[in-house]
């Protein structure tokens, strides 16, 4: 009983912390009214995070993790885009050794195209290019792409998203329409819009540090319709998800592999999720389940972690 009440009041002082560093949305009487469109894509709740798990494994990006989950019944699928050195756009995570031993004497992106290609992931699944992924597209035209780049500087988004315009134009105009860049800032937007007028984005929290406030405020007047976050950012937010709902606007979270968890967040009013679990959307969609029925200790046990993660996000940004 002890230990249960020091664990709430932990969570509670945590919740206060994290208040106060990261703030409210306040619904203020003068606010315009703006509700964001719809948009097939976003009746999906389940996106196939890194294209999805297969075989145990996640974060692969390949082109095995594609179609078993496309089999599963996926139709939003997650990649992450890196460049070679030789410019190229490449489906993969970051470039540590775990994925491609093979490409260990290469320090960081020194790796051409033509390397990343004849090099298997974790030994056995197929390595997706850029180009490879554009025919996917147009062989299963019932998909769409969210893209995940990896750019640090608003040059190398420049190069990056040009590229990909490029690409996409080569095999298809109407391929772009099925493209939803991943906006990790206000700035990005700019660039990215810039580029290409993109009609689908998806505004990404991972990277910002911003206020509740003013991720609202930016939707808003963007007219964005979704917003991609880590699971701590509902808990730290308390009425951030209400407040994207009444804008219409669609929450997702990442990377939840954890259907008690998936539930709890649901309740909260979270639309959708990224997933590395090996299951059908309809498996792991609880959709009938009501409100406040949860299996609490399945929660519980995976949600400890969740608070270690926030308790760390805090001291992060503190």
């Amino acid at each position: 009983m002890k230990k249960t009440i020091l664990l709430s009041l932990l969570i509670v002082i945590t919740a206060g912390m994290i208040l106060c560093s990261w703030g409210l949305v306040w619904s203020g009487q003068n606010q315009p009214v703006y509700t964001a469109g719809t948009s097939a894509w976003e009746e999906n709740r389940l996106i196939a995070h890194a294209l999805g798990g297969v075989q145990g494994a996640s974060y692969t990006n390949s082109y095995e993790a594609f179609i078993t989950n496309y089999n599963r019944g996926y139709r939003l699928f997650e990649v992450d885009l890196v460049q070679t050195m030789d410019g190229e756009l490449v489906a993969r995570h970051d470039w540590s050794h775990r994925l491609q031993p093979d490409l260990a004497a290469h320090s960081g992106p020194n790796v051409t195209n033509l390397q990343f290609a004849n090099s298997l992931i974790m030994g056995k699944f197929h390595p997706l290019t850029l180009p490879d992924i554009l025919q996917l597209m147009q062989q299963y035209r019932d998909f769409d792409l969210i893209v995940d780049t990896k750019a640090g500087s608003n040059e190398q988004i420049q190069q990056q998203f040009t590229h990909l315009v490029k690409e996409a134009r080569r095999n298809g105009p109407a391929l772009l329409n099925r493209v939803i860049p991943e906006i990790f800032s206000p700035e990005m937007y700019d660039t990215v819009m810039g580029i290409y007028p993109f009609p689908n984005n998806i505004y990404s929290l991972y990277k910002t540090g911003a206020s509740a406030e003013s991720i609202v405020e930016f939707v808003r007047d963007k007219h964005l319709t979704a917003v991609a976050m880590p699971e701590y950012r509902v808990f730290v937010n308390p009425n951030l998800v209400p407040a994207l709902n009444k804008l219409g606007v669609k929450s997702y979270v990442h990377t939840v592999n954890n259907k008690p968890v998936m539930q709890l967040l649901h309740s909260f009013g979270v639309h959708g999720f990224y997933t590395d679990q090996e299951e059908s959307p309809e498996e792991l969609m609880l959709a009938g389940a009501p409100p406040g029925h949860f299996d609490f200790p399945g929660y519980i046990s995976s949600g400890l972690a969740s608070i270690s993660n926030i308790v760390m996000k805090v001291r992060n940004n503190g």
